[in-house]
């Protein structure tokens, strides 16, 4: 239990405020636990912050992966695929930019980050040009390559991820009613964007 506490408290305080910035003391603190005990469970502020930041990079590893059934229509895969990434941007506030600082400033995290991502993009990659090139072939989708949709994915997802919490911070939007009905139709919007630009 005490050890849930630690690092719920530790996520916290690293995507608020950085490695650099963060504090085992208010990490203890925040969990109620002695300073003492922190150091039972992870030794160092490095190891703490490890924990919480591979587990990010999973979360974000794990988003590129979809629900994925080559035997489903292709727009079917496509919004599985485009839903999954957008909900977990947004149901995981602050991850991408915890994930972007940490990974410029420390070229061990960059490593990191290639190890566990590159596996799962590549992998990804693999299957949807599979059924990219089968309806390419079919007349029903244009020639373009995965790397081209899934930029075009990831940027307006990360542009909504951007609005909302820009929106949070200067108090535009704070109706959790609006925002979750305002949530779902951007994401449709965003399924809709990519159905349309890959039409024949």
């Amino acid at each position: 239990m005490n050890e849930k506490l630690i690092l719920k408290a530790a996520e916290e305080e690293f995507i608020s405020k950085g490695y650099s910035g963060a504090k085992t003391t208010v990490i203890a603190r925040k969990a109620g636990v002695t300073h003492a005990m922190l150091h039972y469970y992870y030794r160092t502020k490095e190891n703490l912050f490890q924990k919480v930041f591979q587990e990010k990079v999973h979360i974000i590893a794990n988003s590129f992966e979809g629900i994925f059934d080559e035997n489903l229509p292709f727009e079917e895969i496509i919004r599985a695929f485009i839903e999954k990434h957008f909900n977990t941007i947004m149901e995981n506030n602050g991850l991408v930019n915890f994930v972007y600082n940490e990974v410029r400033s420390n070229k061990e995290n960059s490593a990191l980050l290639r190890e566990i991502l590159l596996p799962k993009v590549l992998h990804v990659f693999n299957r949807f040009e599979t059924v990219m090139d089968r309806e390419v072939s079919k007349g029903t989708i244009k020639a373009v390559k995965p790397m081209e949709l899934f930029m075009n994915i990831i940027t307006l997802n990360l542009s909504a991820s951007l609005f909302f919490s820009i929106s949070g911070i200067v108090g535009v939007i704070n109706d959790p009613e609006h925002d979750e009905d305002l949530l779902k139709r951007k994401r449709e919007d965003n399924v809709q964007f990519i159905l349309y630009s890959l039409r024949a």
